[in-house]
């Protein structure tokens, strides 16, 4: 899994340049940008994008920039001359609207080209693919909705994803960040409306789950621990931040694989069957473990003792069973993604 950030050329560069480094050191992979944003104006465009990519080429990130006919214009380029924005550190165009097929597929043999997901058909693909588009060159980009309740369902992203699919073309989706908040709305930037007001890794997690095959985050900044989460995601391993009740504290930041036969109701540890960890019989002094309870099972549960569970639902308490401790609230929304042989990790 990839994923990127974006950046808004209007924002100050220190801080454009303290979130590529930040983005660069936990995992982020590539930026996405927009040259045709109308409220940003007022200073030079192609100096802009010549920092941004030398910016990028410092950190070994790749940049897709957002273009339109008019974005070609603030540039004082012409579409022939599109491809030197490569010499500037810029891989490729999210290809908007205004262009025709041909000037599409024929861009594709210079740069990458992103054509806009959420609302290209099969038969505009088909005719690109026709007039000669690189599909191994193409991504499809959802757009993002800054606008509360204009984001598209999972149901439709999933269908379009497929449709791309189905002729070789990776897929991109936006999260919303949880930090600073994009204007002018500063209500998110997601690309599917139920993820507004969810956690960035939880929708991140969804996106992958739909078949999307890169992420990127559509606001401008992530809060410390939620960038130090997707490092981890990079890495293909699930955060959770977690607490651990006295005498268990030895399984902070241990790394664990949910069982490739999962359960309906619990997580299971694949690793903690091999560490011949023996556990006392703790006394309980609750009836039901709740969902996010991370379990231990003691001696009494004979070949079973030492596995590791976290609780998806409410459970009734057994005697064999000892708690560890528990998922933080922050992070319950995660375990949803911790599916078939993914790997997960509990930080403090």
């Amino acid at each position: 899994m990839c994923y990127g950030i974006s950046i808004y050329l209007s924002e100050p560069d220190h801080l454009n340049k303290d979130w590529i480094q930040k983005a660069a050191e936990n995992g982020f992979q590539y930026i996405f940008t927009s040259l045709h944003i109308p409220e940003e104006k007022g200073f030079s465009f192609v100096e802009k994008v010549k920092w941004l990519g030398k910016t990028a080429q410092h950190v070994h990130m790749e940049v897709m920039a957002d273009v339109s006919p008019a974005s070609l214009e603030r540039l004082g380029l012409t579409f022939e001359e599109l491809p030197v924005i490569k010499e500037w550190g810029i891989s490729g165009v999210r290809m908007d609207y205004g262009f025709t097929a041909k000037q599409v597929a024929w861009l594709s043999h210079s740069l990458k080209i992103g054509l806009n997901a959420s609302t290209m058909d099969e038969v505009q693909l088909s005719e690109l693919l026709h007039e000669g588009l690189l599909a191994n060159r193409s991504e499809a980009w959802h757009n993002f909705y800054p606008k509360p309740f204009t984001g598209i369902s999972k149901e439709s992203l999933k269908e379009r994803n497929e449709m791309f699919h189905r002729f070789g073309i990776r897929t991109m989706g936006f999260v919303q960040g949880d930090d600073r908040l994009r204007g002018p709305l500063h209500e998110g930037l997601p690309t599917i409306e139920d993820h507004r007001n969810n956690h960035p890794l939880e929708a991140a997690l969804e996106l992958r789950a739909l078949g999307t095959d890169k992420i990127c985050i559509g606001d401008p900044n992530l809060t410390e621990d939620t960038v130090r989460g997707f490092s981890y995601l990079a890495d293909d391993i699930v955060p959770l931040y977690v607490s651990f009740n006295d005498g268990y504290e030895h399984l902070l930041n241990s790394i664990h694989t949910n069982r490739m036969d999962p359960a309906k109701y619990v997580i299971r540890s694949v690793e903690s069957r091999g560490l011949d960890a023996v556990y006392e019989q703790d006394s309980l002094s609750v009836e039901t473990f709740d969902r996010g309870t991370i379990t231990v099972d003691n001696k009494l549960y004979g070949r079973y003792a030492g596995e590791l569970q976290i609780c998806l639902e409410p459970l009734p308490a057994s005697p064999k069973v000892n708690i560890a401790g528990y998922v933080k609230k922050e992070s319950e929304s995660l375990l949803n993604g911790i599916g078939s042989g993914q790997k997960y990790i509990l930080l403090g």
